[in-house]
């Protein structure tokens, strides 16, 4: 195979006015290169050289210059100052999923360069405009979700710097994202990672709140779940006796004020549906147990109502129209019946009267 490239080459560079156009093989870059495009003689030129045409704001041919350096002087300190200007390039472009694959090469190779604090902090500034809803783009058009390059961009700072000046804070994101997603398990994972990791941070107090937040919510989810309410209330009641005083502690108590509404609301339908099934001594107890409980909401008044019919129930209004219905027919029947008398008798009277006159108008002479 060389052989024939080489047969190639030789033709290229015999046949007139094609010595200006040839290609030859590069062993450091592992591809044919234009000479006039290959890398300076050292890494100072080869830098000065990408740097110029990133002044220019050409970011194409900054970038293509920018990759030499790595390739050509790893070992140079100026390779890892290439790979950061490749990352600057691609933000310049606007693309910012190439930007950041660029800083993360940074981290990864050169973790003791200069640069390393601002590949970081470039890295999460990146992470959080994908978290925020920024897309990734594909030939140039931002079309995917950018939330799982965050997630990716969040851990790789945890993995790499985790005790630098992101390292808590992207562990907390990621908990938000997950929160974001609905996935209520896997961001308590991660807002424990920062009280477990970080202890000092002062996000703790907030990743503590988050936890109980999460169980709350996870409860909600598709349908109720009463051992997530009742873990979410008893989280936000153990943060309430940890930190009194944090600014979350109020927004503790207006959850759990939320959560035993949801419990008693949540009982309410379970005592209704007994009774429904004419089992009123177990309706009862769930009646109750909701005022006894959760005297303060609003299930809890109708449950008093619901008792105070079970306890003293009433005849039913049908049966009474019907007893009244009855009473009134009966009434009216015997009126009915009294009238009809009252005509006989009369009728009886009027036949005797005309029988007498006529006896005695045939008794005269």
């Amino acid at each position: 195979m060389k052989k024939i490239w080489i047969i190639i080459l030789l033709v290229f560079l015999t046949v007139p006015g094609t010595a200006q156009a040839y290609w030859v093989w590069s062993p450091d870059l592992g591809k044919w290169m234009n000479p006039k495009k290959a890398a300076k003689d050292t890494p100072e030129e080869q830098f000065a050289w990408a740097m110029g045409f990133y002044n220019d704001k050409n970011w194409d041919r900054a970038i293509e210059e920018f990759d030499k350096l790595p390739v050509v002087f790893p070992n140079s300190k100026l390779a890892a100052e290439g790979v950061y200007h490749a990352g600057l390039s691609w933000e310049e472009k606007q693309d910012l999923a190439k930007a950041a694959d660029s800083y993360q090469k940074l981290i990864d190779r050169y973790p003791y360069s200069d640069r390393i604090k601002d590949a970081v902090k470039r890295e999460f500034e990146i992470a959080n405009q994908f978290a925020s809803g920024t897309k990734i783009k594909v030939i140039g058009v931002p079309v995917l979700p950018g939330a799982e390059k965050a997630l990716e961009l969040y851990r790789h700072i945890v993995k790499n710097a985790p005790f630098g000046s992101y390292g808590a804070e992207a562990q907390f994101r990621i908990g938000e994202l997950y929160k974001a997603m609905a996935e209520y398990e896997e961001a308590q994972k991660a807002y424990q990672a920062v009280v477990d990791e970080y202890p000092q941070s002062e996000l703790v107090n907030k990743a503590r709140y988050q936890i109980a937040y999460c169980s709350m919510l996870s409860s909600k989810k598709l349908t109720y779940n009463e051992d997530a309410a009742e873990k979410a209330m008893e989280e936000f009641e153990e943060f309430k006796k940890q930190f009194p005083k944090d600014q979350y502690a109020l927004e503790a108590d207006e959850s759990i004020k939320v959560l035993r509404r949801e419990k008693a609301a949540a009982d309410f339908e379970t005592a209704s549906f007994y009774e429904k099934q004419k089992k009123l001594a177990s309706a009862k107890v769930y009646y109750q147990e909701i005022v006894n409980r959760y005297p303060e909401t609003p299930a809890a008044e109708r449950a008093k109502e619901r008792l105070t019919r079970i306890l003293n129930p009433e005849p039913a209004a049908g049966g009474v129209n019907q007893a009244v219905g009855q009473v009134n027919r009966g009434i009216q029947k015997a009126a009915s019946g009294a009238g009809k008398a009252v005509s006989a008798v009369g009728q009886t009277m009027g036949k005797l009267l005309t029988f007498g006159k006529g006896k005695k108008e045939s008794a005269k002479p």
